[in-house]
């Protein structure tokens, strides 16, 4: 079976806006895996929680390596910020209705009602179910860790947010370029999608906003054609990203944490960031905080960060793994030297970093009892 064979299923649907997914099913297929279920790997695409869909940043190095060792790769869409009154919290009600969609044999009634499937059909292993993602994707398999139940059996994190929210990459206004050397934006393009929103933002659902560039002839070439692709890093610019992380704009909570945030003597110092956050953040919004949530019971984790990541800095993957050691979590933290953020997607990312993927996606294998000898 061709390792790009995938089917789209709908998951959920919020107010008449069906929310997606694509299964892709293990290169081999047969009675026995058929009959005991299928481990699988639930991806969440990157974005910054502001654009992009399940097929934009796809990780086909960890689909095709998940799939050849006997399981299912499956990536899913969520609702997107800012549209309507859509937050973080809404995202987690999606990560957590897309395991119990997989889980459910309202997924294998989905197969059916499809017909002529391109694979033979099968079911998930509910009790095999890991959780991974890029960027804003990462924070949602980290959702996946401290709320879905029962628990994935592992998680891998890629350049993933979350892990850090008190530094000034989400607190501090910008007057100088910070990602990669683009200039920064001019927030007017953006109004419709700045507090308060105009009328349109304010009443649609997003879930799909694919990747779209101006063509090299525009006369704004350096700027995506999806409005909604600038956002996140306009935020970012702004300091306000968590005002519509949480919805908290009035008061801003940009605003209040920037105003406690720690000295640097107390940034490597995961202890005393979490009390100023629960001091601070409202007890509404902790559950939407992966690095609040961290215990004995989180799942064994893999992160992968660049170093040199000027997106999501390397000091939010390095806070959650010396939690992870504090609570005795099973974890490796990999830093890839000279790296930006979305390295994996590359044209060269196969050959420079093969062997990083191996190891990446080994351990996912080695945590769903799939074929070891395929992967490293």
């Amino acid at each position: 079976m061709s390792s790009s064979t995938s089917i789209t299923l709908t998951y959920k649907t919020y107010e008449k806006v069906p929310i997606k997914l694509d299964v892709y099913p293990p290169t081999t297929l047969n009675a026995d895996t058929n009959s005991n279920g299928v481990p699988a790997v639930l991806w969440f695409h990157g974005g910054g929680f502001t654009f992009a869909n399940r097929t934009d940043f796809f990780p086909k190095w960890l689909q095709k390596r998940i799939n050849d060792a006997g399981g299912a790769f499956v990536s899913a869409d969520y609702r997107l910020i800012p549209t309507g009154s859509i937050t973080a919290h809404h995202i987690l009600e999606d990560v957590k209705d897309a395991f119990a969609f997989l889980r459910s044999k309202e997924f294998e009634d989905a197969l059916d009602v499809e017909g002529n499937l391109p694979f033979p059909r099968f079911r998930i292993d509910a009790g095999r179910i890991a959780a991974a993602g890029s960027s804003a994707g990462g924070t949602c398999a980290y959702f996946a860790a401290a709320h879905v139940e029962p628990k994935p059996v592992a998680i891998l994190s890629l350049f993933a947010m979350g892990g850090d929210i008190l530094n000034a990459q989400y607190l501090s206004p910008k007057t100088e370029p910070f990602l990669r050397g683009r200039p920064l934006l001019d927030s007017t393009r953006s109004k419709d999608y700045l507090y308060p929103f105009s009328p349109s933002v304010a009443s649609d659902i997003v879930t799909d906003s694919p990747l779209a560039f101006h063509p090299p002839t525009d006369t704004l070439p350096a700027l995506p054609a999806n409005p909604r692709m600038a956002l996140a890093l306009l935020y970012l610019q702004l300091g306000t990203y968590l005002d519509y992380y949480t919805g908290e704009h009035t008061p801003s909570l940009s605003a209040t944490l920037r105003d406690v945030c720690p000295s640097p003597d107390a940034q490597t110092n995961p202890g005393m960031k979490k009390l100023i956050l629960r001091k601070h953040i409202p007890p509404q919004h902790h559950a939407i905080f992966p690095q609040m949530n961290v215990s004995a019971s989180w799942p064994p984790t893999f992160m992968l960060h660049g170093a040199e990541d000027t997106a999501v800095p390397v000091t939010e993957s390095k806070n959650l793994y010396l939690m992870f050691k504090h609570w005795g979590v099973p974890a490796r933290l990999r830093i890839v030297d000279g790296e930006d953020h979305f390295f994996d997607q590359g044209p060269d990312a196969e050959q420079k970093y093969g062997e990083i993927f191996d190891e990446a996606a080994g351990f996912l294998v080695r945590k769903l009892g799939l074929k070891t000898s395929v992967v490293g």
